[in-house]
């Protein structure tokens, strides 16, 4: 396990970075793979699944919470050396994983195409999405325990055995995506529906191997059924959720807004706004594995009481994110009419999608900083600043600023663009602002 309380800061910051990061580009890679395969199946396929997983996100922003409640809680004591209470965390994070998500399974089948609908998708595209959505719903039990358990492993400096499970369940994946959604021999098509199959079954084989490995002893968890469950434990992981689940829900709600502002400009419109959503959730990946290996530096180190360490690891991040970032956006503005059409072989979506990313790519910086910043601040288990700096930035300003923008320049869809940039340049500055205060120090859990 790595020690991130002392020795090299920058080693300890990769030890528990790389292997995060290279199970996030995995997944990233998935989602692409994904993607390609839909793609053959036509631009409403993939509006549909690109609507779909808008939805999945704002449905599962409850969990999100749950996840981000137990990084900061059992890194905190794990760097406390109070092993006792770092089990005691992992258990009630799981019970709560799993009432949860059954509640929002229930609320996801019952009412996938209706929701599909509200957001202005076509009948046709909303018909897709709904197949989509109601067999992700039906297995997310199994997503979402398997993503508490790979964070606790996290969280106590072990990330290669949360990479591996990924690895495989990545694996696996892939090599039902073209059989489950095309079909061969026995195996019916199943079209959009296909890749859901496919990452149902994927995470519940990487899920029975993770439960295992924490029940094994053989983990720095010593998990045991006979944990008591003590509703004021349970209580204070909620308290810590809940600002959490409103960020993730309100930046949800925001990705949904968006969507619906960008189908008014037509179905290829609403293509191209998943194909760039899904590039630049790929482009992402490796920073958000930094600012996961970030809040765990700082749960760490905050519960060993050494608050300078923590902020010179969140300085660390922010340098190392925005680098990368600076390059990515390089990368996507000068290539994105080649990158965009191997998404859409038939060019609908080519002029839209090189619109945005090379309008928006340029200033990656600032959103790599602000993902720094927020995981730091919840880390330390700060989650209501990250809640506000989303509702003022996102809700309040770049949402009624993408309706404004194309009407008052007559520049079209480029202006819901800039209110993407304008939303995540306020966003940094808020969170920097909030961060350099310092009131995340103290922050009690």
């Amino acid at each position: 396990m790595s020690e991130l309380t002392e020795g090299d800061l920058f080693r300890g910051l990769i030890t528990i970075a790389a292997p995060i990061v290279a199970g996030n580009v995995l997944q990233s890679g998935l989602e692409l793979v994904d993607l390609f395969f839909v793609g053959r199946l036509g631009a409403e396929a993939i509006a549909g699944v690109a609507m779909s997983t808008s939805i999945v996100m704002v449905l599962m922003t409850i969990i999100i919470g749950i996840v981000t409640a137990n990084t900061a809680f059992v890194s905190r004591y794990y760097g406390a050396k109070n092993y006792d209470m770092v089990a005691k965390g992992v258990s009630h994070t799981l019970i709560l994983g799993l009432i949860f998500s059954i509640l929002l399974s229930v609320v996801g089948i019952l009412y996938a195409e209706d929701m599909l609908l509200l957001l202005g998708a076509e009948p046709n595209v909303a018909l897709l999405g709904a197949s989509y959505l109601t067999v992700l719903f039906t297995g997310s039990v199994t997503l979402v325990e398997l993503w508490v358990i790979n964070s606790s492993f996290q969280s106590c400096g072990d990330a290669t055995t949360p990479m591996l499970l990924v690895v495989l369940a990545n694996i696996t994946n892939i090599a039902l995506d073209p059989l489950l959604i095309f079909g061969y021999g026995v195996v019916p098509a199943c079209g959009v529906a296909g890749a859901a199959y496919a990452t149902i079954i994927s995470r519940s084989v990487a899920f029975a191997i993770a439960f295992a490995l924490l029940l094994s002893g053989k983990t720095p968890i010593p998990f045991s059924f006979r944990t008591k469950f003590e509703f004021s434990l349970a209580w204070r992981l909620i308290r810590v959720a809940v600002p959490n689940s409103v960020q993730s829900g309100l930046r949800s709600v925001t990705f949904l807004a968006m969507m619906a502002i960008v189908a008014v400009f037509g179905t290829a419109a609403l293509s191209a706004y998943g194909i760039v959503g899904r590039l630049e959730l790929v482009a992402l990946m490796p920073g958000f594995g930094i600012a996961t290996a970030t809040a765990v530096i700082v749960g760490q180190n905050l519960g060993a009481k050494k608050p300078e360490r923590a902020e010179a690891g969140v300085r660390l991040s922010a340098l190392m994110n925005g680098g990368f970032m600076a390059v990515m956006g390089a990368v996507f503005y000068l290539a994105a009419p080649a990158i965009v059409e191997i998404f859409d072989p038939s060019g609908a979506s080519t002029d839209i999608g090189v619109s945005y990313l090379q309008t928006v790519a340029p200033f990656y910086v600032f959103l790599a900083v602000a993902i720094i910043l927020g995981f730091a601040l919840n880390g330390a288990g700060d989650t209501k600043k990250p809640m506000y700096a989303t509702f003022f930035s996102m809700v309040l300003f770049q949402v009624p600023l993408a309706c404004i923008l194309p009407g008052l320049l007559g520049i079209g869809i480029a202006g819901v663009w800039l209110a993407v940039i304008c939303g995540v340049i306020l966003q940094t500055g808020i969170l920097f602002t909030m961060y350099r205060h310092g009131g995340w120090k103290s922050t009690a859990i």
